[in-house]
């Protein structure tokens, strides 16, 4: 999997019809600073999207309004399992 492919939040833009069908550009060329606050925090992590993030899903990404577009049900588990793991 290109790397480029995926966006800062997580999703594939590869699996993206806008994206494939050059409506979209993806997020880096889309957006700018103060415009996705995902965006925003990756970039000054210097990461490449957030799940790479040891905080991942962190309480941003599970409550703020469109941060992201994984699903949420994902998130919690995964929130989840992390905890559990780590006892």
């Amino acid at each position: 999997m290109d790397v480029k492919l995926i966006a800062k939040c997580g999703f594939y833009c590869g699996a993206c019809p806008t994206y494939i069908n050059g409506i979209c550009a993806g997020c880096e060329k889309e957006h700018v600073s103060g415009d996705c606050f995902t965006r925003d925090c990756v970039k000054e992590k210097k990461l490449n999207f957030c799940g790479e993030c040891r905080n991942f899903p962190c309480d941003e990404i599970m409550n703020r309004p469109r941060s992201t577009v994984l699903d949420k049900e994902w998130l919690r588990w995964k929130r989840e399992s992390k905890h559990t793991m780590s006892k």
